[in-house]
């Protein structure tokens, strides 16, 4: 080839521009999709551990179960005794709150910290009901009347809800 060709195709400027600035385009393109893939892998990422954290917390608190073995009202002490059973199948089911409502359902009072017990009597330290353990709690200044049936809801820290019923 001539030398005289090359030198005026590597100094000629009219094609040179045009072919630098569609590669710089081309590049600009190809990075921002890598941004936007990245993103929307991180994005995803996360919508996935939502989305498996909310179920886990869903499949834990199906596998609730309280069972109620006793519910005592002391008349003279207006204390209402009321003794679980965890017997689901999942560990750490607390107490979070208390509601204690006429056969009709008219709310009679609500607590929200109730101090678990073992059935000895002494305090159970981290406050759950493991699989297959039992204690109890007592609502205190509840002024029943006898002969009369109330309900007795508790809700756990997961949700769910047992309720169940006795004659005071």
């Amino acid at each position: 080839m001539n030398p005289r060709k090359i030198w005026k195709l590597l100094h000629g400027k009219r094609g040179v521009s045009a072919v630098i600035s569609n590669v710089i385009l081309t590049g600009a393109v190809i990075a921002v999709s890598f941004v936007v893939l990245a993103w929307t892998q991180y994005r995803s990422s996360a919508y996935n551990d939502e989305y498996s954290e909310a179920m886990d917390a869903d499949i834990a608190r199906l596998k609730e179960r309280l069972a109620f073995e006793y519910v005592f009202y002391d008349q003279s002490g207006s204390t209402l005794s009321v003794y679980l059973m965890n017997c689901g199948t999942i560990n750490d089911t607390t107490v979070k709150t208390v509601y204690v409502t006429t056969s009709t359902g008219e709310p009679i009072e609500v607590f929200s910290s109730t101090t678990l017990r073992y059935f000895d009597g002494n305090e159970i330290p981290d406050q759950d009901l493991d699989r297959g353990e039992e204690g109890y709690f007592t609502l205190s200044s509840l002024g029943l009347s006898a002969d009369t049936s109330y309900s007795v809801r508790v809700v756990t820290g997961r949700g769910s809800a047992f309720d169940h019923t006795f004659i005071a």
